[in-house]
């Protein structure tokens, strides 16, 4: 309610809610949706969050911003949590960040 609420009085287009480990949730101005985060073995959540927004603007530099539908949010998210997912399997901060076919590997695991 309240990422809605934001979102209509300030007009943002893209609204991204972390649900730690629930997974996350997205709003864009036609769209909304909510991924469950991945199930890991996790060690320490240090570089999770910067993980998970590091991996939502590659999603963005990489398809152009615009107003994104239900699959691009899901996509964006899956990605993102997976990512977020994996460095907390791991002890550190920066020196733990996952590959990206590591983190492709973990969501074809995971489906």
């Amino acid at each position: 309610k309240a990422a809605m609420q934001l979102k209509t009085e300030y007009n943002i287009p893209l609204i991204l809610v972390s649900l730690g480990k629930e997974g996350s949730m997205a709003f864009s101005d036609s769209a909304w949706t909510e991924v469950p985060a991945y199930k890991v073995a996790t060690i320490e959540t240090t570089g999770a969050g910067d993980t998970f927004g590091a991996c939502v603007l590659h999603y963005v530099l990489e398809h152009g911003f615009y107003d994104y539908g239900k699959e691009e949010l899901t996509q964006m998210l899956t990605f993102a949590n997976g990512a977020a997912a994996l460095v907390t399997t791991r002890k550190g901060a920066l020196s733990v960040m996952p590959a990206k076919e590591e983190v492709e590997e973990l969501i074809k695991i995971k489906k």
